[in-house]
């Protein structure tokens, strides 16, 4: 008898969601603008809103577990959400709890950057052995890493923030609550103040028509140097790079990988490290929270 997962992406912009089987093939996809889950003020109602027509089409029974992919900061046991910037209401509760007497199955949770590395270790059909890591540039600067095909979570969950990371002498107020992050210069957000302050072009076309301008390469230098510190301290055997901001028009990738090398060790892992380019598949989210909770069950994480 197959048995199905009930996977839902949590991000900035969109909520996907769907129904992914033991294969980890997409059987359902459907997507909103996350704004309505924000909106809710019963976030557990909203979701089994959103996913009782699939528990009617297939019977609850048919399901091993309703399992998340989101933007948060979270304990190491995933069942307390710290902190989601993008949606409001989702602080210091236990969205597995709430959603498991709901729904009445099973709930399991992870940061998205997480199943997005797994989703990339998976599609490759990647050996998973040795170290792997994601860097994933958008809004913010998003990291993950996988050590011998288990996600690394750290000691109290709150491993790989690779963003948050100071840059001596840099003092701007990081969202985080620090100073002087470098995610304040290598992401998104960068970019959109470029484009907004000082090119006045949409952030979406700053790369195409002002990719040469020393303060935009100055964002991907920073970008690269955030990657090239990780790199550095773990040697891993290579690096899936994705986000937003990569699959941006006219991203400088070669111009990135070059950069992050110069600042690499010689002979390794200057010349070791490989860099792969991420998937920008819409169903990657759900796909990779279906991965993590099958290994959550098997007491493989």
């Amino acid at each position: 008898m197959t048995n199905y997962y009930l996977a839902i992406e949590i991000g900035g912009t969109n909520l996907r969601y769907g129904v992914v089987d033991e294969a980890f093939q997409v059987l359902e996809f459907q997507k909103e603008p996350s704004s309505l889950l924000s909106d809710a003020e019963d976030k557990g109602a909203y979701i089994e809103h959103l996913v009782s027509p699939y528990l009617k089409r297939y019977g609850r029974e048919q399901f091993q577990c309703i399992t998340l992919s989101l933007a948060s900061l979270m304990n190491r046991e995933r069942t307390i959400n710290y902190n989601s910037p993008h949606i409001r209401g989702l602080d210091h509760i236990s969205l597995t709890e709430i959603l498991s007497k709901q729904i009445g199955l099973p709930a399991f949770m992870e940061r998205d950057v997480n199943t997005a590395l797994l989703y990339e270790i998976w599609h490759r059909h990647m050996d998973s052995s040795g170290i792997i890591i994601g860097i994933f540039i958008g809004t913010g600067l998003g990291n993950a890493m996988c050590i011998d095909g288990k996600i690394y979570i750290g000691h109290s969950g709150s491993a790989c923030e690779l963003g948050h990371i100071p840059v001596p002498g840099f003092t701007r107020d990081c969202g985080c609550g620090k100073k002087g992050c470098i995610e304040l210069k290598a992401s998104g957000k960068a970019l959109h103040r470029l484009a907004e302050n000082l090119f006045h072009c949409p952030v979406s076309e700053i790369f195409e028509q002002y990719g040469d301008r020393e303060e935009v390469l100055e964002v991907v230098r920073a970008c690269a140097a955030a990657a090239a510190t990780e790199i550095t301290i773990l040697d891993p055997k290579c690096v899936i790079l994705g986000g937003g901001v990569v699959e941006m028009k006219g991203f400088p990738m070669e111009y990135f990988e070059q950069t992050v090398r110069e600042n690499l060790r010689i002979p390794n892992p200057r010349e070791s490290v490989v860099f792969y380019r991420a998937e920008n598949a819409p169903e990657a989210g759900i796909v990779g929270a279906a991965i993590n909770a099958s290994a959550r069950m098997r007491n493989e994480i």
